[in-house]
């Protein structure tokens, strides 16, 4: 397996946790692994845990050896699952260390095998603190067999560096990856990679790991409009609600300022539902024309999301078509929007996304929409592709992510503006294109699922909406 960023492995730890292998028993898992490795080197043991969730891994082996270890910690655990797994290794007696304690872990390290290092994984950075170094020196110096779990504490895992002291390790055991900076590192001795039963999905699958750690959050000097401006380009005499519902999804996607701009009559109505929403009506009084054109095309944004609730009239595609190819900016193809872009297709930039359903792929494509065809059509294109259905399809290129949250109860009209608006939100913020539509999908789905425990069959597109900040908690903690 291909070496992995500090960012990608936690990444993929909350998804795992977030698709049913728990963190617990990953930790469970990570601490077998070392184990097994440890009994290979000798008959009795050393372990050593940090406060954080590499401590766990390390309570965890200790339940594993051969004979019953001598287990020293720092500080009592700081997460939840390096705590259980910490008062499951009670039974071994573990020893608090201070400063003043180091004569007795100076003499426990006299008389072992091994020493397993469980101090700290891919968290920490910079130079050591007391009492650790203090301890990897004893360590260093002490002739043992080393066992590191994940990362030599004190080497930088993404860069392979050592700022002051680190662990010199005769085996390192990563989990699930090598991280980049151990890879042809003399510094970790032998290198295992250690199956730790990482959930399949949480690789192929939107999850929690992908918005939380992927989301960008705000400084704390944040000026309004920094977060990005979104243009909704929509609305008709029929339909007002397709454009609100995407103009608000953006703001509840987390930008700064959510325009709209829409035939006069459907402007009013517009903003009479949504007063967050800063409305601009269009010189024609009930559709898109191309008169309107110039006026959309000066108005200030960084993301525009057009189609929702435009209506299909020949003028309306006409003008459509004119504002999607002298568009340079990030954009979201929607609804009636897609109608118009079948002789673009090709020159959509990768910073486009389409939404298509299943309907609107066959008529875009004219092939049916599932997987296969998708990959086929996809490799031909710059732009993202977020095929809509029972499970959502992402694509770019040849890559492909799946996102499965979500209800057949939403299959009702609305939800697909709601996901277009958070799509165009995230791309506002500076979120790359493939991911802003998996966190849209992804995000969508969870408030879908959070709107039917309250509302059930009665599920609406405004359920979904009034979710969308519940869902996003939800994943963010």
């Amino acid at each position: 397996m291909d070496a992995l960023t500090v960012e990608q492995m936690r990444i993929i730890d909350a998804n795992s946790d977030w698709f049913g292998v728990s963190f617990l028993q990953l930790m469970e898992n990570a601490g077998r692994a070392a184990a097994a490795e440890a009994n290979k080197l000798g008959d009795t043991f050393v372990v050593i845990c940090g406060p954080g969730n590499n401590g766990g891994d390390g309570f965890a082996a200790a339940r594993y050896l051969k004979s019953k270890p001598k287990v020293f910690y720092f500080y009592p655990p700081k997460t939840h699952e390096s705590y259980e797994n910490f008062v499951s290794a009670r039974n071994y007696h573990p020893v608090q260390i201070t400063l003043k304690g180091m004569p007795e872990l100076a003499k426990s390290l006299s008389t072992c095998d091994v020493i397993i290092d469980a101090i700290f994984g891919i968290g920490a950075k910079g130079r050591m603190k007391e009492p650790f170094r203090n301890v990897v020196e004893l360590m260093n110096k002490s002739g043992k067999k080393i066992v590191s779990v994940d990362v030599p504490s004190g080497m930088d895992p993404a860069t392979g560096k050592i700022e002051d002291i680190a662990v010199k390790a005769d085996v390192t055991v990563c989990l699930h990856a090598a991280k980049t900076g151990l890879v042809n590192n003399k510094g970790v001795g032998k290198l295992v990679i250690a199956d730790i039963c990482i959930h399949p999905k949480a690789l192929t699958h939107v999850g929690k790991g992908d918005f939380k750690f992927g989301y960008p959050r705000r400084k704390s000097d944040a000026r309004k409009g920094e977060a990005g401006k979104v243009l909704v380009v929509g609305g008709s005499v029929n339909y007002t609600g397709a454009p609100y519902f995407a103009a608000m999804a953006a703001l509840k996607a987390g930008c700064d300022l959510s325009y709209v701009t829409a035939p006069e009559e459907a402007a009013e109505r517009i903003a009479a539902l949504g007063p967050d929403l800063i409305v601009y009506p269009l010189k024609s009084e009930d559709k898109l024309a191309t008169g309107d054109v110039k006026g959309i095309l000066s108005r200030d944004f960084d993301v525009m999301c057009i189609g929702n609730g435009m209506g299909d009239d020949k003028a309306s595609l006409t003008a459509a078509k004119a504002i999607i190819s002298k568009t340079k900016k990030p954009m979201v193809i929607d609804g009636d929007g897609l109608k118009a872009i079948k002789p673009l297709l090709k020159k959509l930039g990768s910073n486009v996304v389409i939404t298509p359903h299943r309907g609107e792929f066959r008529m875009l494509f004219g092939v049916e929409a599932n997987e296969a065809n998708l990959r086929k059509v996809a490799s031909g294109l710059k732009c993202i592709v977020l095929l809509k259905g029972p499970v959502d399809l992402i694509a770019q290129g040849k890559e492909i992510k799946y996102n499965e949250s979500g209800n057949p109860y939403m299959s009702k009209g609305g939800t697909g503006d709601v996901l277009a608006g958070l799509c165009a939100g995230f791309l506002a913020q500076g979120v790359e294109p493939f991911n802003a539509a998996g966190f849209a999908a992804l995000v969508n789905g969870v408030a879908g699922n959070l709107a039917y425990v309250d509302e059930s069959i009665a599920l609406t597109a405004s359920d979904v909406l009034a979710k969308v900040g519940q869902a996003e908690k939800m994943l963010l903690g």
